[in-house]
């Protein structure tokens, strides 16, 4: 199984490998320009991030499983589908404006998709899915023909 989204980490994951990114003058203005409150482009920004959910695949003898962190939405809401070997996890938020006014924002409840190929080693027919404490956890049972132990191979 292979996650078609293959960035796991932030935006700014890396900034230790150039020195400290956000400490120097340019990576303090950079931020204070772009990711300040008052930026025109903050909210997308904001919203881009905000609304990819991350994922934990995990693997023991009998299954797969995928475990995407998505905490305060409504269970009612999400779609677990397979189609053509390919797994989609998605959520479509149908939450209205209110006549209140929003102050600041720092999370963004709305809709996204992950997919994620599959392969021949899963039965894509008996797959099940469960939401619990702000975690959707799909597991993903093992074809036991297609997954072979790993074998030595002797080199002469």
């Amino acid at each position: 199984m292979y996650t078609q989204h293959h960035n796991t980490q932030g935006p700014f994951a890396k900034h230790d490998e150039c020195g400290s990114f956000e400490k120097g003058s340019f990576g303090r203005k950079f931020k204070e320009h772009f990711m300040g409150n008052n930026h025109p482009l903050k909210e997308m920004f904001d919203r881009k991030i905000n609304n990819h959910k991350p994922v934990n695949i995990t693997e023991n003898e009998d299954s797969f499983t995928v475990q995407l962190y998505a905490a305060g939405l409504q269970k009612n809401l999400f779609k677990v589908t397979v189609k053509d070997q390919i797994l989609t996890l998605s959520y479509t938020d149908t939450s209205e404006n209110t006549d209140s006014k929003l102050i600041y924002q720092e999370f963004y409840p709305g809709s996204f998709e992950r997919r994620f190929q599959l392969t021949d080693k899963v039965f894509d027919d008996q797959i099940s899915a469960l939401y619990e404490n702000g975690i959707l956890t799909v597991v993903l049972p093992k074809n036991p023909e297609k997954n072979k132990p790993e074998q030595q191979v002797d080199i002469n």
